[in-house]
């Protein structure tokens, strides 16, 4: 049994250290000068950060329970920041926990919203850069010359030295669209406190509009005021990646703005689920980005970028050793996962065309079947339908009970969550292939994808 470790450790009102508790959105840097600067504060006795302390909620994802709504899942992951839970892991001896900076109460009333400068055209398109290369165009400190000012610090009901809760984020366009993750923002929204944005090097924040979010995906835009054009990061291509590719993960670790880390891609097509805590729902992060690169709490939301400074990923979750659930907070042990761009970028121009996005889904409950269990039967390894949903995608395609699905498009299909992944690869309407045994026959039928009901 593996337990998902807090990020964070709070302190009480007067920035006394407390026990250890779990955050959604990640753990503020002890000591944060309250002017966002993000460097630590002389005085010691506001070191401790403060927070309220949550139970950890227990979730089995190892697949020992394949029902017909949850898959077997290959991995778990927290939210850079959350509160930790406790999960069985067969394969992968690790525990993912979110990176984005909560360390406080999140305090407020409101949450402060402005509409940015109305005459500025909301933006249509978000663009496409070039594929990664494979070896080192520019040099780290090039990339990072460029790219500091596209990252920005959200903080999440006040100044951190005042209980806050940071993460970041990177600004989209020049008229103020800025991505991040659900989970960052999610506390401010379940409790009507503020969220602002501090750009780097800079000490005033601004008030941000909430322009929507997507926890399925766990993405989220925020919009600011522009009344001049602001730095927007390229965002490239994350489908052209290798695996040992070089990549630069900019962010906001421990409340500290603006740093820098290196590493190269250690695995890609990771799909770690991601427990639901401090409000935000679970979720499981679509054919991560596996990277060695160090991420810590405060990291969330912020760029993950290739060797030409384009963003091909955004930065979500961090690996934990199990066993560490009672020594407070965990750091970078060198597992870390991203969300690819290519997925988030449509998420996030669904959410700036519309306000929400879209989930396109199969329209059947599915059970997993195991290699081992598809050998005890004589069957093949897959989703198993147990029921269709009437007049749904899967009923539509002629697919009914004890069908088992192996392939949906391009991608392989070895149980319940690589479906519900497989499926939101693509958009709702989309007409796709689908490879099914029945009877001990393989045959493909053609399904178009709806929209998931709720």
């Amino acid at each position: 049994m593996t337990t998902l470790e807090p990020v964070a450790r709070r302190g009480d009102s007067a920035g006394r250290p407390t026990a250890p508790v779990r955050s959604r959105v990640g753990a503020r840097a002890a000591g944060q000068r309250s002017d966002g600067s993000g460097h630590p504060a002389p005085s010691a006795a506001s070191d401790g950060p403060r927070g309220d302390a949550g139970p950890p909620e227990s979730a089995r994802v190892d697949g020992a329970d394949d029902g017909a709504t949850s898959g077997r899942a290959g991995g778990l992951a927290e939210r850079v920041g959350g509160r930790p839970v406790q999960v069985g892991l067969r394969v992968l001896v690790a525990c993912l926990v979110a990176a984005a900076l909560v360390g406080g109460v999140v305090s407020g009333l409101l949450v402060v919203i402005t509409t940015g400068d109305p005459n500025v055209e909301p933006v249509k398109t978000l663009g496409v850069g070039n594929p990664a290369p494979v070896t080192d165009r520019r040099s780290v400190a090039a990339i990072a010359a460029a790219m500091l000012p596209t990252v920005v610090t959200i903080d999440v009901g006040g100044d951190a030295a005042d209980g806050g809760d940071t993460g970041s984020g990177v600004i989209l366009s020049s008229d103020g669209y800025i991505l991040t993750n659900n989970h960052v923002i999610a506390p401010a929204i379940a409790a009507g406190s503020p969220i602002t944005v501090t750009r780097y090097q800079e000490f005033n924040r601004i008030q941000a509009q909430v322009v929507g979010r997507d926890p399925q995906t766990d993405l989220a835009v925020l919009r600011v005021p522009a009344s001049t054009p602001l730095p927007a990061a390229t965002l490239g291509q994350s489908g052209s990646l290798v695996v040992g590719a070089p990549v630069v993960a900019i962010g906001a670790p421990l409340g500290l703005s603006g740093t820098v880390t290196t590493g190269v891609v250690s695995a890609l097509d990771r799909n770690p689920p991601v427990p639901a805590t401090d409000g935000a729902a679970p979720t499981v992060l679509i054919g991560a980005i596996q990277v060695d690169a160090a991420l810590n709490p405060g990291n969330s939301g912020g760029p993950l970028l290739d060797s030409l400074g384009q963003v091909v990923g955004i930065n979500a979750a961090i690996a934990a050793v199990p066993g560490r659930e009672d020594q407070g907070q965990s750091g970078s042990i060198g597992v870390g996962f991203a969300i690819p761009i290519d997925f988030a970028r449509s998420v996030a121009q669904e959410i700036i065309s519309t306000g929400r996005a879209t989930h396109p889904y199969v329209g059947a409950a599915t059970a997993t079947i195991t290699d081992g269990e598809a050998q005890a039967s004589g069957g093949v390894p897959g989703a198993r339908v147990i029921a269709v949903t009437p007049d749904g995608p899967a009923a539509r395609a002629g697919l009914r009970a004890n069908d088992v699905i192996t392939k949906l498009d391009v991608s392989a299909i070895r149980g319940t969550n690589d479906l519900n992944v497989a499926a939101r690869l693509h958009r709702v309407g989309d007409k796709i292939s689908a490879t099914y045994v029945r009877g001990g026959a393989t045959r493909t039928t053609q399904l178009t994808l709806q929209e998931q009901p709720g």
